[in-house]
């Protein structure tokens, strides 16, 4: 799945306002300086009866016969963890570019913000299980690393949401800000079980669906064979009026059922669809500003 490179150049064109969004992301993006142990040593003062032994720095007493301990700088930020739909599905396309695709170059414009703003992010995929789970890191090599792991992702197999979240919340360590990708094509009591339990460990969560345009309005005519990507069912299908509404309810349906559910946990949730251009709908999902006008209206 190539990123587009034109995409990050257009990163550099966010506005001021839309910068001061992402760092609100990070709540408490101060850091405290604290004595003890912590992320990076900034400073020492001198030692008082009743402070940890262990937190003497030696070598300056080898050096000055004094004792001083060590101060650290402890982090407040949230860590950005990015984690996107790698099953089958995730391939569909009637477009320039798949699911994935466009799914791999929001999550590349989310991890190379937090480059800019110097926080730790990690891109994890996940479908019947968790796939190419990436450390916390920062910087731009740990970015460039994310893109190789995105261009080589092989869609495949189903999706259990619930085990996979299951498993990746047991990997959060600190405060998380949480970023999900997938077109949620599950059953509702599955969805509802993964976001519940992902939502448990994160200090805030935003929900991203991604659907084709072809899904949403379906353009095929007369009879049709479809055939399930992740198990290769096929089934038969008059494309009728009847068989296009009652198809056009039945995604509605269940999208705004994935949108109660996120209501009820205080989950932030979006949809967008492939043909819309990249850039403007990242920019709204900082801003919080996207209309999920991929859905037709009841």
């Amino acid at each position: 799945m190539p990123i587009d490179a034109s995409f990050i150049d257009e990163l550099k064109k966010l506005t001021l306002t839309s910068r001061r969004r992402v760092s609100s992301i990070y709540t408490g993006t101060k850091k405290s300086i604290q004595q003890g142990k912590g992320i990076e040593i900034i400073d020492h003062r001198e030692y008082f009866p009743g402070d940890d032994l262990e937190t003497v720095d030696w070598r300056i007493y080898a050096r000055t016969e004094k004792l001083y301990i060590k101060r650290y700088e402890v982090e407040k930020n949230l860590a950005l963890h990015i984690l996107l739909d790698a099953s089958s599905s995730m391939s569909f396309t009637t477009q320039n570019m798949g699911k994935f695709d466009y799914a791999g170059s929001l999550a590349a414009g989310f991890a190379y913000l937090a480059v800019q703003e110097n926080e730790k992010f990690s891109i994890s995929l996940f479908g019947e299980k968790l796939r190419a789970v990436m450390d916390l890191a920062r910087g731009k090599p740990h970015f460039f690393k994310a893109i190789e792991v995105l261009n080589a992702t092989k869609l495949e197999g189903s999706t259990d949401m619930a085990k996979c979240m299951q498993e990746y919340r047991s990997l959060i360590k600190s405060k998380a800000y949480v970023i999900l990708f997938s077109d949620f094509f599950q059953p509702l009591n599955e969805l509802e079980e993964g976001i519940f339990r992902i939502a448990k460990s994160s200090a805030e969560l935003l929900l991203v669906q991604v659907l084709d345009p072809g899904e949403v309005s379906l353009t095929f005519k007369d009879d049709i064979i479809f055939e399930d990507i992740e198990d290769h069912a096929q089934e038969r299908s008059f494309m009728s009026p009847k068989f296009i509404k009652d198809y056009s309810k039945s995604l509605i349906d269940h999208t705004y059922a994935v949108r109660e559910i996120c209501d009820r946990l205080g989950v932030d949730f979006y949809s967008v669809t492939t043909d819309k251009p990249i850039f403007p709908t990242f920019v709204s999902l900082i801003n919080r500003e996207v209309e999920n006008a991929s859905l037709p209206s009841n």
